[in-house]
């Protein structure tokens, strides 16, 4: 009615979502500003306790990081130029794709992930998907539940080195794989429809010859081995300086935290709710710990004076919920690819409640004594165990699906020869 003359619905409907994104954008803007500005404010005002927070995360990165993921990061790029990713994708495509609806690729991916851990993911994941091994919704998917904790970390420095109790690190480690395969057959049913041909299917172009066509994508072809060496060498360890660039200021972050007191009164705020609900009162620090970092969250759990199952609880959900400073690392090794993050997220807030339902149906079983088993000498489990689990891990994964491939295509023989007969009655 009062709307200027010459002025169409339409045209004042762009305008207002015109502001509106305008408005959406300059308070994004300033919430960052702010938050920034405040940790300014708290490098400025705490310097001893930000100089040891970086310190600690530093050594972290020192000594647990950069060992642990350097070898899988320079061997999975070396694969990836050799070729190796495309040959295993064509041998993998039978059950990759009627399981996860993802390319047979996806399987080296959710291999060597499972057995090095976060955020080796987003890396492979984005390299496949510059690689045009994928599309863009299956590199989503595929980042979002192979996502997952280190065996080495959980087997290691969970179980053996906060409850020198080697026993419980295959439990910790199976519920929490478990419910990221669950993730993963979950998030099949959020594909979107494949456009064109599935690479991989064609009837005519037998085995060999689909072998031969993955091999030929081997980078050797236009570069000698050395440089391919030098170049992965390179990639590898900028990006593994990254991830060290984020532990270290998510260490800061939570030091600054602490010194401030916002855990201290977090804690007493929420305290009449974990009243409510039967929680420990500690457990809550743990929880409040891991939402940022999951190393220190998981410590905090495994001191608190909360009975072993509901710190078994909250471990499998920090473990599923990654944390922040895990999540800043996947979407920083995101960059330069157009893989969006929101399916990495939506997938996190999916696995806590499976974690935590699935560790909840466990403890409900006949395990009291395996929970309980002593602690070994040392020198035994706590040194070999965790490396063994870790390289059986992968080739579990791999040899499975190469099985469930053979198993698929043995069955699909079968079924031709069965309507063959029946055709020929």
């Amino acid at each position: 009615m009062f709307s200027r003359p010459g002025a169409s619905p339409n045209l004042r409907s762009g305008r207002h979502i015109t502001r509106f994104r305008a408005l959406q954008a300059l308070f994004t803007t300033l919430f960052w500003v702010i938050i920034c500005l405040c940790f300014g404010f708290g490098i400025i005002r705490y310097p001893a306790i930000v100089f040891a927070s970086a310190r600690r995360g530093l050594l972290t990165w020192w000594e647990i990081v950069l060992p642990s993921l350097l070898p899988f990061f320079i061997v999975s790029e070396l694969l990836m130029g050799l070729g190796f990713v495309s040959l295993l994708g064509t041998l993998l495509e039978p059950v990759m794709r009627p399981l996860f609806k993802l390319p047979g690729s996806a399987g080296f991916v959710l291999a060597v992930s499972y057995s090095s851990g976060f955020p080796l993911c987003a890396v492979l994941a984005s390299r496949i998907r510059s690689e045009h091994l994928c599309t863009r919704n299956e590199g989503e998917r595929l980042m979002a539940f192979t996502s997952n904790a280190s065996p080495l970390f959980m087997l290691g420095a969970v179980s053996v080195g906060m409850y020198r109790n080697p026993a419980l690190g295959p439990l910790i480690a199976g519920i929490h794989y478990l419910s990221n395969l669950l993730c993963g057959i979950l998030l099949r049913f959020m594909s979107q429809p494949s456009s064109g041909p599935i690479p991989g299917h064609g009837k005519k172009a037998g085995l060999l010859t689909r072998v031969g066509s993955a091999l030929r994508t081997s980078r050797l072809e236009k570069q000698n081995f050395g440089s391919l060496l030098g170049e992965t060498v390179h990639k590898a360890s900028t990006t593994l300086l990254a991830i060290g660039g984020f532990i270290t200021i998510f260490s800061v972050l939570i030091g600054i935290m602490e010194a401030a007191g916002f855990f201290t009164t977090l804690a007493l705020a929420l305290t009449p709710v974990a009243q409510l609900l039967h929680i420990d009162a500690s457990l809550l620090r743990a929880l409040m710990y891991g939402l940022f970092e999951i190393t220190i969250g998981i410590n905090e759990a495994s001191r608190s004076s909360g009975s072993f199952i509901q710190q078994l609880l909250v471990i499998e959900a920090l473990l599923a919920w990654n944390g922040l400073a895990v999540q800043a690392q996947v979407a920083g090794m995101m960059v330069g690819s157009d893989l969006r993050l929101w399916f990495y997220l939506l997938t996190r807030c999916l696995q806590v409640p499976i974690a935590v339902l699935i560790a909840y149906l466990v403890t409900l079983l006949p395990i009291r004594d395996y929970l309980t088993h002593p602690a070994l000498a040392a020198g035994t489990a706590a040194s070999w165990f965790p490396w063994v689990f870790g390289a059986c891990v992968p080739a579990g994964i791999v040899l499975a699906l190469f099985t469930g491939c053979a198993l698929q295509n043995t069955l699909n023989q079968w079924w031709v020869r069965l309507k063959n007969i029946i055709i020929i009655r």
